[in-house]
């Protein structure tokens, strides 16, 4: 408590209290009385000057930035087989009206993209599969043959074929995406145990491109779909390796079991 040593010192709008030793000591205010007082209480309080506070700001946000994108690279967003589709009806219907983004390099496609491509098809309202190339990069197997591979499996399907398309996409994704419209990006993957230490880097890429050379664009988010298990023990280099084999003994390559049967002779062809 603040006080006085005589009445003559205190404003005259305050109550007062006398204690036995004759000290006048400042009593609880009326609600009026604070009234007045606080303008003077608040212009009172030494705030930091502006720079200060927009140096604290800018520190508070890239704290929460780093924090945000540690927890997006380290801990990143899986969809575990079974897939499942949204539990509710007003999130069913919102996923019909996203577009979402399966990317990869297709280097062959084969029967667990299409089981991908399916999944994502059912849930969401637009898929496209994107091929991504190098442009300063040649290939054995054109991204544009690829592309054609992967649009006569999604042909074969009847169910995928109104709502998926294919693209190749030389570049950042991440770019494509913003101008398509995208709303998350996928990518398709045996196991995070397997797969996570290649796909960390391209998950860095999509994660810090968009805020670096967006330019400070905050980045989409990047789904990881772990496969189907019962193709989980199919991969591309797995389908060139069967080629390469093939080609040193002299023999034709068996593709059927790995990729559907409309393309399988022509993937043997072009891989073989």
């Amino acid at each position: 408590h603040h006080r006085y040593q005589s009445h003559r010192q205190l404003p005259p709008h305050l109550p007062m209290m006398m204690t036995a030793g004759g000290e006048t000591l400042l009593s609880r205010p009326p609600q009026g009385a604070l009234s007045r007082l606080l303008p003077s209480v608040l212009l009172s309080i030494q705030l930091p000057p502006i720079p200060l506070l927009c140096l604290y700001s800018a520190i508070l946000l890239l704290v929460s930035a780093a924090t945000w994108l540690y927890l997006r690279l380290y801990h990143p967003i899986l969809h575990p087989y079974p897939w499942k589709l949204a539990s509710s009806p007003s999130q069913r219907k919102a996923d019909k009206k996203r577009k979402v983004v399966l990317a990869g390099s297709y280097n062959p496609p084969h029967r667990g993209h299409v089981a991908m491509l399916s999944y994502l098809s059912q849930r969401y309202g637009e898929v496209i599969a994107v091929v991504g190339m190098n442009p300063a990069k040649k290939y054995a197997v054109t991204p544009q043959q690829r592309a054609e591979f992967i649009q006569q499996m999604i042909d074969a399907e009847d169910d995928i074929k109104a709502n998926v398309r294919v693209e190749v996409v030389g570049g950042y994704i991440w770019r494509f995406a913003f101008r398509e419209g995208v709303s998350i990006m996928f990518r398709g993957i045996r196991s995070w145990a397997k797969d996570g230490d290649e796909e960390r880097y391209l998950h860095f890429l999509n994660t810090w491109g968009p805020m670096v050379f967006g330019p400070l664009r905050w980045p989409l988010p990047t789904h990881f779909l772990e496969g189907k298990p019962e193709y989980n023990h199919i991969s591309s280099t797995l389908i060139r390796n069967i080629c390469l084999e093939a080609n040193k003994k002299g023999t034709k390559a068996d593709l059927s079991a790995l990729v559907p049967e409309e393309v399988a002779d022509g993937v043997a062809k072009a891989y073989c």
